[in-house]
Parts: C-alpha cells; structure tokens; sequence
C-alpha cells in the first residue's frame, strides 16, 4: 500500500469540517471487492501470529485481509479526515457465520459513524463480507482525529471493560519479546506500511521515538495466546472481539498477556508491558 500512503501525503481536506461544532459529513460510497484466500498467504499469517493450525479461521485475518479496501475508504475524495495522523483507536469484531476460506468473499467496506471526542473526533470504518449472498462477517475500526475545536466531547467517566472486574485476579498466558523487526514483518504480511511502524528514522518524522508495533498483530497475538491457553477439547470458537488501544508498544519490547473475569462464553484480556504496569489493549472475547 505504499501508493495509498504516497496519496496520503498529498490528499487535501476540508478543515472547516472538522473544527464546526455538528459531526462532519460522512462520504456515502461503499467500496466493494471480491477477496479470495491464498493458502500460502493465511499460512504465513498464522506463523506470524502464533495461531494454532487445527484452530477455526483466525477472526481478525478477514479484517488485515481487507485492509487495502478499508484504505480506499479512508483516501475518498469527499473524507474530511487526512490519512496520516489518524490514530488506531478501538476494533469490533463479530463472526457472524462459518467462514469458509477456500471460497471468495465479497467485502464492502464504508464509513460507519461518527461522534464527538474529547480530543477531536472518532471515525468508524466498517467491513462487511458476504459468502453466497450470506453475511458472515463483520469489523468496525474506529479511528480518533485529534482536533482543537470547540465541539469536543467533555471529559466524562469513561467506560471500561474492567468496570465489574477485580484486576488482582489476572493470570498470565502469554510473555512475548517482540522483535526489532515486528513492524516490517507484520507490514509485509497485511501491506500495511505505516512509517510509524517500520524504522526509527521514519517513526521519528512522526513524533515517535522508535517504531511501534500494529496494533492489530498485538491484538492478533493476545487472540491466539488466549485460544492455545485453553485446555485440550474446550470450544475456542471466537464469536466476537471487542478492543480498545491503550498505549503504543515500541520496539523492540517484552509484553504480558492477561486473562481475567473468565466465564463459559467469555474472558477480560489484557496486554501489558513486563512489569504488569502500562497496558497497551485491553479486550473482551466473546466464544461458544
């Protein structure tokens, strides 16, 4: 995606949208592309995250995979948002029904909704996919434009995950060191090439001190850490994610995953750095 991100560069936005006090006019055009899997492609996607073989389909694969798609959408004409500088926020997952990867899916991809924030405002993406007319598959990303303007939500008392949860009761499942290269890696596999998550030099153009890793490999690895986690037998078929950004992971790194508030059909995760003090994400899986 390297044409999308040179785009980025030069796309110009209408600014005045962004700094009136009502929700600016979100671009009504659904993009829309067939996408079928490469065996070789999901295999490799499936190393790189640590997901079991033997497993169902990987949630989140449908959502990299479709991720040139979602970066049409963000490039519209009509978007009053610039690429660049958009921060990953949050992600909403929900497999709706069997996804079958050696049959096509057809995606569609549009903006979604957009509401006040209390540092500018928050843009969802979403994507949808369909197998033989069938919706199976539903991801919302949601993005924070940071804005000065009089519009701003007001800080208000925040919603978390963990509201009803005790955190002393987090287990460990997972310690990753993730590598220097986690970012180019990551950028091969999903096409995503964000300077930000590649090298030093080009994360530092964009106020980073070092790369950071995508937040969606982060999230990937914690999903397959909580499934291998599981005693042998046991049901791991995901059936919705819910996912917050916390705080970016530069690399290289070590990072604790955490599990908590685990019931028969869900669990709390968290991904921490390795004194358990800085959360990165926190999540809630839904399975059956």
């Amino acid at each position: 995606m390297f044409r999308e991100y040179t785009k980025a560069l030069f796309k110009r936005v209408d600014a005045r949208q962004l700094m009136q006090f009502k929700p600016p006019t979100l671009p009504q055009r659904i993009y829309t592309k067939t996408l079928s899997v490469d065996n070789v492609h999901y295999a490799a996607f499936c190393q790189e995250v640590d997901w079991p073989a033997n497993e169902h389909v990987h949630p989140l694969y449908l959502q990299m995979l479709s991720l040139p798609l979602q970066m049409q959408c963000l490039l519209d004409k009509q978007s009053p948002f610039p690429l660049l500088g958009l921060i990953h926020a949050a992600n909403k997952v929900s497999v709706l029904d069997h996804c079958d990867l050696s049959e096509p899916f057809e995606c569609r991809v549009r903006f979604h909704e957009v509401r006040p924030h209390n540092r500018g405002w928050e843009v969802d993406v979403m994507l949808e996919a369909l197998q033989a007319g069938n919706l199976v598959y539903r991801a919302i990303s949601s993005y924070l434009v940071k804005v000065k303007a009089v519009h701003v939500a007001p800080l208000g008392a925040k919603h978390d995950f963990h509201d009803d949860c005790e955190l002393d009761n987090r287990a460990l499942i997972g310690e990753i060191s993730v590598s220097a290269n986690t970012g180019r890696r990551y950028a091969k596999l999903s096409g995503d090439y964000n300077p930000i998550h590649l090298s030093a030099i080009s994360a530092k153009m964009f106020g980073f001190k070092r790369p950071i890793a995508h937040g969606m490999w982060t999230l990937s690895r914690a999903v397959s850490a909580f499934v291998s986690h599981q005693d042998h037998g046991q049901s791991t078929n995901l059936k919705e994610i819910n996912c917050r950004f916390r705080k970016p992971i530069f690399l290289p790194n070590d990072i604790h995953i955490q599990q908590h508030c685990k019931t028969d059909n869900s669990v709390l995760m968290d991904v921490t750095d390795s004194n358990d003090s800085l959360v990165h994400l926190s999540a809630s899986l839904t399975f059956n």
